[in-house]
């Protein structure tokens, strides 16, 4: 694969993978910042081929595979030639519904991926709510990027969860995505979020284990929703196997909506 320059490049290989495509399927679904941000910095890698557009991000020390196919034979075919799955770690996405993905797992099989992860989408309407005064949670500031970061890597799947770089959770901080609440001076909890309109994701919930009594993670739910009030609808994705994270979205009025995400890995991914 070669290095990508331009943003252009990432769509115009895309609209021609969808040319005349009869079954399209995709794992890519790229922000026009973020996508700079990893040009910018040489993270991003692609190349065209007949029926499917192959892009290659690296995060630390493995890359995500992402793809546009026009059809599942040409993605059969071609990702069969794709020379890094046998010298590179590699993890890619199947997203959709059961019963679609159920079609295309064999193909990704064929190729040498073994099944790493299950996340599951849930999603909460709307609901009213006004801001509680005197509330303990408040935007993280710069400084606190190296704790978040490090209370994240803690708890998360580092080659299923997309966590995060420090440079990301710097912008996310600048841009007051990411709030946090202190105890007895130390950073007890964070919840990372992205914001688009009338919708928003939760990325990241999570309290260091020693203030898990402390209603640390109420906190921040709570203030989350009551800062949101112009939003629609709320979503997150969540390990499937975590029963414990299930139940707690729950609490707040998530559910699934019927959408999941296989994290597949090749050889070269050690568990």
């Amino acid at each position: 694969m070669s290095p990508i320059n331009t943003v252009a490049e990432v769509f115009d290989a895309i609209q021609a993978a969808k040319a005349g495509a009869t079954d399209l399927h995709t794992n890519f679904f790229p922000v026009q910042t973020k996508l700079q941000d990893w040009i910018d910095h040489g993270e991003l890698l692609g190349e065209p081929r007949a029926g499917v557009a192959f892009f290659l991000r690296k995060d630390r020390d493995f890359w995500h595979l992402y793809f546009c196919a026009a059809n599942r034979p040409a993605l059969q075919q071609e990702l069969a030639g794709l020379s890094c799955l046998k010298t590179e770690p590699i993890v890619t996405d199947l997203v959709g519904n059961e019963t679609v993905l159920n079609g295309w797992l064999p193909t990704f099989v064929a190729t040498g991926f073994r099944r790493h992860l299950q996340l599951q989408r849930l999603a909460r309407p709307a609901q009213p709510g006004r801001v509680t005064a005197g509330s303990p949670v408040v935007p993280a500031e710069k400084a606190d990027a190296p704790g978040v970061l490090a209370l994240i890597e803690n708890f998360f799947d580092r080659f299923g969860e997309q966590i995060p770089g420090l440079r990301e959770i710097e912008a996310a901080i600048e841009n007051r995505q990411v709030l946090v609440m202190r105890c007895d001076g130390a950073l007890a909890g964070l919840l990372f979020f992205e914001t688009q309109g009338v919708a928003s994701t939760v990325r990241f919930w999570v309290v260091a284990e020693k203030f898990r009594a402390r209603h640390v993670g109420s906190a921040l739910m709570q203030y989350y929703f009551q800062t949101h009030g112009a939003v629609r609808r709320f979503t997150l994705w969540v390990n499937a196997n975590n029963e414990n994270a299930i139940a707690k979205y729950r609490h707040y009025g998530y559910a699934p909506d019927g959408l999941v995400d296989h994290v597949l890995a090749n050889h070269l991914i050690r568990q």
